[in-house]
């Protein structure tokens, strides 16, 4: 069957980091490492970092979400990663696009971040400046 142009699958393009999180996260095991386990290796492979993560109790059918910034050549991408309350693989969502009500926090969250930045704790091996 032809599909014309009409008929035609349309929408906003997923970011690379995206697939790159989604492939990464189907290679772990979620039963062993459980979510936060699975989100922080994921990460490790794709470069990003979690700036929250969430139990919301099957509001939205999720039991876990985390928002998360992947590493990218310009902007950082947002996504919104959640775990189903009937369990399966983890999903990947841009955060710009999701109608999880966390996209929204997540999305506020990092740019809030950007004019106050959270500082990194001291290293403790280098000896206090008195000046």
């Amino acid at each position: 069957m032809d599909m014309t142009l009409a008929e035609a699958p349309t929408g906003p393009d997923v970011p690379l980091e995206i697939v790159e999180m989604d492939l990464a996260l189907r290679h772990q095991d979620l039963v062993d490492k459980g979510f936060e386990g699975a989100v922080h290796e994921a990460l490790e492979h794709v470069g990003g970092r979690i700036l929250f993560k969430m139990r919301l109790c099957g509001h939205a059918d999720c039991d876990w979400v985390a928002a998360v910034e992947l590493q990218s050549e310009g902007d950082d991408t947002l996504a919104i990663i959640s775990q189903s309350t009937e369990g399966g693989p983890l999903k990947v969502e841009d955060a710009r696009t999701s109608e999880l009500p966390v996209a929204a926090i997540a999305t506020g969250f990092a740019s809030l971040e950007r004019f106050f930045p959270v500082p990194l704790p001291a290293d403790e091996t280098e000896p206090a400046s008195d000046a």
